[in-house]
């Protein structure tokens, strides 16, 4: 299922995130892997990626029972696996603060253990591991063929110096086993409609939802602070008071021309999107990307991602569905 066919245009292969079927993993009625089989069986993609916490209850460890079990439901699919979600976790525990040695074994075991299971790469969050680490792993990542890739999303700008450095670093090292993920949260130009609409219902005054929008469009760097102030004394359900603060930390609002000097170091991409609604610009954003991927001859995986589970439940959102329209989505604009 290819989305294009060269040499008229770029060559990218649909992928899907499980991490979309968050609500239907929460309900426990499929496990993980039945879940996937069944994205095949849909034929909604052709290639898949996992959050390791999410989707192996043996993480971090990777019981190989697991590990076997994934790889029976990969070839029975056909689905390509693509990037396996990685973390590193920085706990104290009664051993006190993890060492470095400790935070090397955590990521070149994840590393190790996506690639026996066919991923090209592990995904961690931009500024989560620091240069010293990032180049002690580099002979690990090179031995099992994966690459350290960093998720740069929602408020995160093309200069910020967390990029420069990886940058530099890559340089220095002359290596194309570390690289970055682009996520379309970077590029929204509003808020969801109905992210809106749910928190109307948790009964969000709509005049404090306007001084938020305002305060997220105008990049105020205070935004979630004087949100706080403001619903200070408001009996506000936690889950609401939670989305309150996804302006300022999950919804990005950059112009994509803000981003055109990264795309030729972009090594896969992530079509986050959070509702499909007509009255949101999900398409208006989703054109952009597409022709920005096609100016840069881009050729690799668009991973679809869907984070409006968050507020929309399996009943009337099931991720199949919202993956089959977004599909449909990026086809048509």
């Amino acid at each position: 299922m290819r989305l294009s066919d060269p040499p008229t245009a770029p060559d990218m292969t649909w992928a899907v995130t499980m991490f979309s079927f968050t609500n239907e993993l929460h309900e426990r009625e499929r496990t993980a892997d039945e879940l996937l089989r069944g994205v095949a069986s849909a034929a909604v993609a052709d290639a898949v990626e996992v959050d390791a916490a999410q989707h192996f209850a043996s993480f971090p460890a990777f019981a190989r029972t697991e590990i076997d079990a994934f790889r029976r439901s990969i070839d029975a699919s056909g689905l390509t696996p693509t990037m396996m979600g990685a973390y590193l976790d920085r706990r104290i525990d009664a051993r006190g603060p993890r060492s470095m040695d400790d935070d090397l074994e955590m990521l070149s075991r994840q590393a190790h253990a996506a690639s026996v299971m066919g991923f090209f790469g592990i995904r961690i969050s931009l500024g989560s591991v620091h240069a010293g680490l990032r180049e002690q792993l580099l002979p690990d990542l090179e031995r099992w063929g994966v690459r350290l890739l960093f998720e740069v999303q929602a408020g995160a700008r093309p200069d910020s110096p967390a990029i420069d450095e990886i940058r530099r670093q890559r340089d220095k090292l002359d290596t194309d086993r570390i690289g970055f993920v682009f996520d379309t949260s970077l590029i929204m130009s509003a808020v969801p409609p109905t992210w809106r609409e749910a928190l109307l219902a948790d009964g969000v005054p709509d005049a404090l939802l306007i001084e938020v929008e305002d305060l997220w469009q105008s990049h105020a760097s205070d935004g979630w602070r004087r949100t706080q102030d403001a619903i200070a004394g408001m009996s506000l359900p936690p889950a609401a008071i939670r989305r309150l603060e996804m302006p300022f930390r999950r919804f990005g609002c950059a112009d994509i021309v803000d981003w055109d000097d990264f795309f030729d170091d972009v090594m896969s991409v992530h079509l986050k999107y959070w509702d499909l609604d007509e009255r949101g610009r999900t398409a208006d954003e989703t054109r952009v990307v597409k022709d920005a991927l096609r100016r840069h001859g881009y050729r690799g995986f668009v991973c679809s991602e869907w984070g409006g589970h968050d507020w929309l439940d399996s009943d009337t959102h099931p991720a199949l569905e919202m993956t089959r329209r977004h599909r449909a989505l990026f086809d048509r604009v």
